[in-house]
């Protein structure tokens, strides 16, 4: 993982004010609940790496049915409030882009959920998912989620310079404006994208910029990894969709959840 950035990140991650955000955030997701139903009841003799946990939403979820839980994530605080809040089950502090700590082989299922992978840049993203793959035992299952191109023009029109509402409005929208197009000059110029990195004003731009790919863009890298039975959902539903259907390419989600076997 490119260092500046990790640091840059991590320095908004450890902030407690986004720690308690990220707090009250406790549910999964309807594409998270759907593949923790389908581990029911073999979890029960299961390994899980949890990868990016934050501050434990799907720990609370993965860990208790599990034979071994195991969250990582590189904020300090975060994982100090993962310890806090769940006790019985380890946490470790690293970068999920270098496991060198894990053995080949040795996990059922890897999760990187809420888009945690897209804040390594690309090259940090793609040993993240080679390191995935590594430690998965065959036939042992990852999910993980991705920003979506598809959504970008969602984006730019969000800071969009609108006149209106009043003086105070016509500023605020001034302002993002100015602050959206400075982070990302020529992004509207370049829609629509396979794959880049955006600034898309996570926690007011204090972010380095997350990875957006396209669905079928990221399927075709899973099985250039080697990974099959590649399914995808949008974030807000429960159906994943086959990865070789032509309709994938085209979901207008914000993020889409990926979900692959290690043969």
């Amino acid at each position: 993982m490119n260092a500046p950035r990790l640091d840059y990140d991590r320095t908004t991650y450890e902030d407690p004010g986004i720690v308690a955000l990220y707090s009250e955030t406790p549910a999964l997701q309807p594409p998270e609940q759907t593949f923790l139903d389908a581990l029911r009841p073999a979890i029960g003799d299961m390994d899980v790496l949890d990868l990016g946990v934050g501050t434990g939403r799907s720990a609370r979820f993965f860990a208790p049915p599990a034979k071994s839980y195991l969250g990582l994530d590189y904020s300090s605080t975060m994982i100090e409030r993962c310890r806090q809040q769940l006790p019985h089950f380890d946490f470790v502090l690293g970068d999920a882009s270098r496991l060198d700590f894990v053995a080949d082989a040795s996990y059922d299922v890897v999760l990187f959920t809420y888009n945690g992978i897209d804040h390594l840049g690309l090259a940090g993203r793609q040993r993240a998912l080679s390191e995935m793959r590594r430690v998965l035992r065959p036939r042992g299952k990852m999910l993980f989620s991705s920003h979506n191109t598809n959504f970008l023009p969602e984006i730019v029109e969000r800071y969009r310079f609108r006149i209106g509402g009043g003086v105070r409005e016509t500023l605020r929208s001034m302002k993002w404006s100015l602050v959206f197009n400075l982070h990302n000059p020529t992004l509207r110029f370049r829609l629509p994208l396979r794959v880049d990195i955006v600034n898309d004003g996570l926690h007011d731009f204090r972010t380095a910029g997350v990875c957006y790919i396209r669905p079928d863009v990221q399927i075709t890298a899973l099985r250039e990894l080697g990974m099959d039975d590649i399914q995808c959902a949008e974030n807000y539903s429960t159906a994943f969709i086959d990865g070789g259907d032509a309709s994938v390419a085209m979901l207008p989600s914000p993020w889409v959840y990926y979900i692959c076997r290690k043969p």
